[in-house]
């Protein structure tokens, strides 16, 4: 399985704070299953976190994993908010997309109101050649009140990322509502961990993907390019034809 988004590398953001934290998150993962990380972590005022830096981050983390023996490949990117990106350029932008792809980035939606901005922002982003996939928006209260504005946002090309922790609850019951609402309905493309330690929020996508497949009296075989093929294209950096998911039984 590959995680296209988690906050792995130690001492940038929220993620763990040491290397020996972020080599225990590492292992973690490889015994959930997961091979491929995409390492994103935040691209906001809070944590200015520069492109080049997160790159040579990963560089420096790749030599850790090498030397500790676990095999976990990794790869950079970054999750950047809507406030955070008019302030970066072009060359920002394409050295920030998810696994240095130059075409997809992985765009934060905020938890709390509705970004009327966000049509705008998406055609812009078209125009300058990039794609972009929206991190958690389940998570966000305009959306758990009505998953179905999420409608237009997609049909204008977005691709959408999903926690996995929120289908098993952790996120309350508005989140996990919200998630299968918009899985049901075909506006969800990827699972991925939004992982921040090995123990707190630990980088875990087969309990999400078998929770989300019997929300919706479907399979976890049916749900799996969410966490094969689908990231495995968007690091490819093409164009991504998802399929239809979240068909029942």
């Amino acid at each position: 399985m590959i995680d296209i988004h988690c906050h792995l590398l130690p001492g940038i953001d929220d993620g763990p704070g040491v290397v020996a934290d972020a080599i225990a998150m590492a292992q973690a993962a490889v015994e959930a299953g997961i091979t491929t990380t995409i390492c994103t972590p935040h691209m906001i005022a809070q944590y200015p976190n520069l492109p080049e830096d997160v790159v040579s981050g990963v560089d420096a983390f790749r030599a850790e994993l090498a030397s500790a023996g676990v095999e976990l490949e990794i790869v950079p990117g970054g999750e950047i908010s809507m406030d955070w990106l008019p302030r970066m350029s072009d060359d920002a932008v394409r050295a920030a997309t998810l696994g240095g792809n130059g075409r997809w980035i992985l765009l934060e939606v905020p938890f709390r109101g509705w970004p009327i901005h966000l049509p705008a922002m998406l055609t812009d982003l078209e125009i300058r050649g990039f794609g972009v996939v929206l991190a958690h928006p389940e998570r966000n209260s305009s959306v758990q009140a009505s998953p179905d504005r999420m409608r237009e946002i997609v049909g204008r090309g977005a691709l959408v990322q999903l926690t996995a922790s929120s289908f098993t609850g952790d996120h309350g019951p508005r989140a996990r509502q919200a998630a299968e609402a918009l899985l049901r309905n075909g506006m969800a493309h990827f699972l991925a961990s939004d992982a921040h330690s090995a123990t707190w929020r630990p980088p875990e996508l087969l309990p999400g993907l078998e929770a989300a497949a019997d929300a919706i009296d479907s399979t976890s075989d049916a749900l799996r390019w969410m966490v094969d093929d689908g990231p495995r294209a968007l690091l490819a950096g093409g164009a991504i034809r998802p399929p239809r998911l979240g068909l029942r039984r």
